[in-house]
């Protein structure tokens, strides 16, 4: 490492093992074989890496918890040393990140640490709402839609058992659309084993903004409209939610939207930690870097992720927090930190936008590569492949140099 960047003894700490942060580990593994006396440390709290992606087929009882929870230890090299604690601050002077476990010093720090539901201060939401944001929220979310369906059975009234029978979502964005395409498929076929007839259960997305997907393309906002239409999934835009009551959302045009299960997928934003840490956020509490995302004023510290506040120079608005965004910042930041091992140049982080793919129920989804749209059953089985290939990559980056060009 250079004079001008090197700091005091320590590892490189990554902090999160999410898309960003256990890329960055994956990547930097193959590096560290030129240099015997560089430590590099993973913290996390869990001991395994999350497909987020993959959690509207958990929330909708199509795919098991366990199996969107890769174990870390079967995708680490044993040059990375795994640190499961919860990380509780940052001491940025002295250069420690502070766990559970005590405090980890660093030479370099990558804070990669993702992001929470971000309720917008909207009253009750988060006591009365369920997230989509880990595997076990999936979990619970499926569970309460189940125990909805035997408090729907188990009631008289068929108007009752209608609005008990009903799962409202809060968020129009890409989780939103796929948790209720997914529930809107799956409920009537398990409806009769609860006792209900498959009529009965109803899924509602609840969108403030004037339409779903908002930044898609016309024709792809139009035909995933039409499927989640086909799908009996009442969609309602322009309806910004001004409370969570018991009684369900309140609307801020004074509806009241009733349901048996409440799911907010709405947006996020930063970790609390990160807010009291003197870092300079943004928009949401993310981070601001500069071009080879490093930290405004602590060029030591590294930002990837859902964390990172990127402007994209194209659009002037900042990256959305989409896991392929997060995979090319944690590339990026690799390729940095190596540089700075070897004493090379930085690269300026770019964005490439590799197309966008939704899938709609548990058959039909739609897409939007290379400026091109299509829907139906072959934009499913794209995501289908992406999210394939997503578990080959992490699987075959072990210990391969995917740095090198």
């Amino acid at each position: 490492m250079n004079a001008s960047t090197a700091g005091d003894s320590g590892p490189i700490v990554v902090a999160g093992a999410g898309y960003a942060g256990l890329h960055v580990a994956l990547r930097l593994t193959a590096r560290l074989r030129n240099n015997p006396t560089m430590e590099l440390t993973l913290v996390d709290r869990h001991d395994y890496h999350q497909v987020l992606t993959e959690l509207p087929q958990v929330a909708g009882g199509t795919r098991a918890a366990g199996t969107v929870r890769i174990p870390l230890q079967d995708v680490l090299a044993e040059r990375v040393r795994f640190v499961q604690t919860e990380i509780s601050g940052f001491d940025l002077a002295g250069r420690r990140l502070l766990t559970g476990a005590g405090p980890i010093g660093w030479r370099r720090l990558v804070l990669a640490l993702g992001s929470r539901p971000n309720d917008f201060a909207i009253p009750g939401l988060a006591q009365r709402a369920l997230s989509v944001y880990s595997a076990s929220d999936a979990e619970r979310v499926w569970a309460a839609a189940s125990k909805a369906l035997d408090a729907a059975a188990a009631a008289a009234n068929p108007e009752r058992q209608r609005r008990l029978a009903t799962v409202v979502v809060g968020g129009g964005g890409a989780t939103g659309v796929e948790l209720a395409g997914e529930l809107a498929e799956v409920l009537p076929e398990v409806a009769s084993g609860h006792g209900l007839a498959p009529d009965r259960p109803a899924v509602l997305l609840v969108e403030a903004g004037p339409t779903i997907l908002a930044g898609s393309s016309p024709q792809l906002i139009d035909k995933t409209t039409r499927i989640l239409s086909d799908l009996g999934v009442q969609v309602r835009t322009n309806a910004a939610i001004a409370a969570a009551t018991e009684e369900g959302f309140r609307l801020k045009d004074g509806q009241l939207v009733e349901g048996g299960v409440f799911v907010w997928a709405g947006g996020v934003k930063a970790p609390e930690l990160v807010v009291d840490s003197g870092l300079p956020t943004g928009h949401n509490g993310r981070v601001k870097v500069d071009q080879y995302l490093r930290v405004l004023d602590h060029p030591e510290i590294y930002v990837a992720g859902d964390l990172a506040s990127v402007t994209d120079p194209r659009t002037g608005h900042v990256l959305p927090p989409l896991a392929q965004v997060a995979l090319e910042e944690g590339e990026t930041v690799a390729r940095n930190l190596d540089a700075e091992l070897e004493g090379g140049p930085r690269e300026a982080f770019t964005f490439h936008d590799k197309g966008f793919v939704v899938s709609v129920g548990t058959r039909r989804g739609v897409a939007d590569i290379a400026g091109t749209t299509t829907g139906g059953r072959l934009a499913h089985l794209l995501k289908d492949a992406i999210e394939w290939e997503y578990r080959q990559s992490v699987r075959h980056l072990r210990g391969w140099d995917p740095i090198a060009r």
